[in-house]
């Protein structure tokens, strides 16, 4: 996988992606696959954005039954069995339990009453799954063993607990890149830190973009016969450059905390209410995730008020401000100011009077594969093209997988092989050294060295770099 913007320009591509995140990456892989030529850009790193603020969760659906959306809850049943199939190095089941309080709509009978419906739902779960990789069935607790599995839980007013099993994936930023990897090896053009700033027009029908190398410097042309804007919360920069004005889709502020204390629950993680709303604790390597807070876009919520929340929702934990080591943010598609959306857009602008030009807008890492199937299915649509059908869902990512080696060669790999331009793609994005918090001093120089030697870095640029890398780990008010 090499950065070559000679191949961007050097054809007119079928497809060009504008934006490196999860739902661009899964949408370039899955055109490739089915034959078409392809190219990406993406205006700072793959993934740097909303995709790097993630829970490390592949949720299956069962919050959807809450609000009457079995559809929702099959087709995310359905991603998660297709990640737990492609990408079984990095993305294994995780046991979920949910504590019940009390009786009626939110108690034990209303938790029960769901995981029966759940089950129900997704009876092929397993399908095509090994042994190690399937989803046990769902249970309702007895107080006591609630209390065996998380022993600092509030027994007053215990009536028992819910447990069920949906997934984690070990690295979201390994298994983005393995998406990249997976369409490079089928011919597409990719490329990092390459902004789109134009879009080419052949009279009402968009024809490419024009695109800054905002390494090198300097500006050439990427022509296709569709574009998609993939680019997230920018969606709607990508379309007034195609003098598109649309009612502008509310966006949230999103927050997980990371947490350097040792896996405050070991096995499970854990969901309790605060403020009305559920928390999640999740263990994940040698620590702890907790999220997600959602605020209006532009006024996003306080570390220290989410912290309390936290607290509130785990009041046995003792949760502090120096148990933070990585604060993640993203902005996401809400529903209204205050409530996350939970369904993507898929938008074709030649109903606007613009051709060549589809939009999409996820709302979940878990959905990712799927939407992209379904925008490569409408692009290919337009092309009158008869392409290979989508295999995305069956298809392994040998890519999807941690990097091994000593932290020297895998900072040397992830210049060489995987378009790292700056020390915090590496350390953020590449590798998994930074990725829970701020690494020990005497690997980060050794990786800051190897990174400077790849790329003829002098003292003043690795400086700079190692502020820019550092600043990620600062903790705002």
């Amino acid at each position: 996988m090499r950065r070559d913007l000679g191949a961007l320009a050097g054809r007119e591509h079928d497809l060009l992606v504008i934006g490196g995140g999860i739902y661009g990456a899964s949408a370039a892989w899955d055109a490739a696959q089915r034959g078409l030529a392809v190219a990406l850009v993406e205006a700072h790193d793959f993934g740097s954005g909303v995709s790097w603020n993630s829970l490390k969760t592949v949720h299956g659906g069962l919050r959807h039954l809450q609000r009457l959306e079995p559809g929702l809850t099959r087709e995310s049943m359905r991603e998660r069995r297709a990640l737990l199939r492609i990408a079984p190095e990095i993305v294994r089941p995780l046991p979920f339990l949910v504590p019940a309080y009390g009786h009626g709509l939110k108690g034990r009978e209303a938790l029960a009453l769901g995981l029966l419906a759940n089950d129900w739902l997704t009876p092929d779960r397993n399908r095509g799954l090994p042994p190690e990789r399937r989803i046990a069935r769902a249970r309702v607790l007895s107080p006591r063993e609630t209390l065996e599995l998380v022993p600092g839980l509030p027994a007053r007013g215990l009536t028992g607990g819910a447990l069920w099993t949906d997934a984690q994936v070990t690295s979201s930023e390994r298994l983005l890149l393995g998406f990249l990897h997976g369409a490079a090896a089928q011919g597409a053009a990719l490329a990092n830190h390459a902004e789109a700033v134009a879009l080419l027009r052949c009279g009402a029908r968009i024809v490419g973009a024009r695109v800054r190398d905002r390494e090198q410097g300097g500006e050439l042309e990427v022509r296709a016969r569709i574009v998609l804007n993939a680019a997230g919360p920018g969606m709607d920069a990508i379309l007034a450059l195609a003098g598109i004005a649309r009612p502008a889709v509310p966006l949230l502020d999103a927050m997980n905390l990371v947490l350097r204390r040792r896996p405050l629950v070991a096995a499970h993680a854990l969901g309790a209410r605060s403020d009305g709303r559920y928390l999640f604790l999740v263990p994940w390597r040698d620590c702890a995730l907790v999220g997600t807070a959602y605020a209006v876009a532009g006024a996003p919520l306080p570390v220290s008020e989410f912290l309390a929340a936290a607290a509130r929702a785990y009041p046995w934990a003792g949760l502090e401000r120096e148990d933070i080591a990585l604060v993640h943010r993203g902005r996401v598609p809400g529903r209204a100011a205050d409530s996350l959306s939970d369904r993507p857009l898929i938008l074709d602008h030649e109903a606007e009077g613009v051709a060549g030009l589809i939009s999409v807008l996820g709302v979940k890492y878990t959905t990712a594969r799927g939407v992209a199937e379904r925008t490569v299915d409408l692009a290919v649509a337009r092309l009158s093209r008869r392409v290979a059908r989508c295999r995305t869902a069956e298809t392994s990512l040998p890519q999807a997988r941690l990097l091994a080696g000593s932290p020297e060669a895998q900072a040397r790999r992830a210049v060489r092989e995987e378009m790292a331009l700056g020390l915090s793609d590496v350390v953020l994005r590449r590798m998994d050294l930074g990725t829970a918090g701020p690494p020990a001093p005497a690997e980060l120089d050794a990786v800051a060295r190897a990174v400077a030697d790849e790329l003829a870095w002098d003292e003043r640029r690795v400086a700079d770099e190692r502020r820019t890398l550092l600043e990620a780990y600062r903790v705002p008010a």
